[in-house]
């Protein structure tokens, strides 16, 4: 097997997430820019709820193309890309067993580390071209209303929220290497978003559950600073080391699992075997 095919792979199963996630970013992100001038004027004289204010952080009032951006396209776009990379995650790891393809990939003459790594790297340039599509759209929608905002903070911004995404793929990806099926990955990891975000709002939005909030990833990927040109690199230095750490641990429980063909292992009664050797099964009657 040549160099660097199991990233090419994986990123062509991703075409769902690089295709259609980037459309979504593109679309999102030019629709919002083109509705901003109606926004700006209906919202002038009004005075405006106070969670509106809580969700544009940083970035200063609703009103302003940057305290819009921050509400609008930075709170809802990554959440759908979360459930982009949820789904291309598991689907590198679990998704191929319960395919049954994946011992003939183990068959080929290329590691265990390789195959996750492989598949790490082609899901992350997947996500980030599908989140940095919405540059262009932001930049289409600039010649065509007003709206004063630098290229530059919109770059960085996603590049804020672009660690977010390769986060919960990587945790994706360690899930589907230690439970029985892709439900129960996705299951799991979809519940820690959920979670995560619950938090992150709570604590926007009650003061007492300010402490927790900080807790979370969406927290330490806020946008709403680099678009007022409040760079944080170490919070990008946090969310790349927590990335790389599921990544690590995904290799290491996939370098010591079985690998079981179709759903024969997806129950948790097997789930403390599949950690012994690593052997390749077939469901019962099927000969590999």
């Amino acid at each position: 097997m040549t160099r660097l095919t199991l990233a090419r792979k994986a990123l062509r199963d991703s075409r769902l997430t690089l295709y259609g996630g980037g459309l979504l970013s593109f679309a999102l992100a030019l629709l919002y820019v083109l509705l901003f001038p109606s926004i700006r004027d209906s919202f002038s004289q009004a005075e405006l709820p106070e969670y509106m204010e809580k969700f544009a952080g940083a970035a200063g009032a609703y009103t302003s193309p940057a305290g819009y951006m921050a509400t609008e396209f930075f709170s809802a776009v990554p959440v759908i890309l979360i459930i982009f990379a949820i789904v291309t995650g598991t689907a590198a790891t679990a998704g191929e067993e319960s395919a049954g393809t994946m011992e003939i990939l183990l068959a080929q003459p290329i590691t265990r580390r390789s195959i996750v790594l492989q598949k790490a790297a082609g899901i992350g340039i997947a996500l980030a071209v599908a989140l940095l599509a919405g540059l262009p759209g932001m930049l289409l929608g600039q010649l065509f209303v007003d709206f004063d905002l630098s290229p530059v903070r919109m770059l960085a911004a996603l590049a804020f929220i672009l660690p977010l995404l390769w986060l919960f793929a990587a945790m994706a990806m360690f899930a589907g290497t230690v439970l029985p099926s892709r439900g129960m990955a996705v299951a799991v990891t979809t519940g820690a978003v959920v979670v995560a975000y619950v938090l992150h709002t709570l604590g926007l939005l009650v003061e007492s559950w300010g402490a927790a909030r900080k807790l979370t990833p969406f927290y330490w990927a806020d946008a709403s600073r680099p678009l007022v040109g409040d760079y944080q690199p170490g919070w990008l230095a946090l969310l790349a080391g927590l990335t790389a750490a599921f990544i690590i641990a995904a290799v290491f429980a996939f370098e010591r699992r079985d690998i079981y063909s179709g759903n024969s292992g997806a129950s948790w009664l097997g789930i403390a075997r599949r950690f012994k050797k690593h052997r390749v099964h077939a469901p019962r009657g099927v000969a590999l």
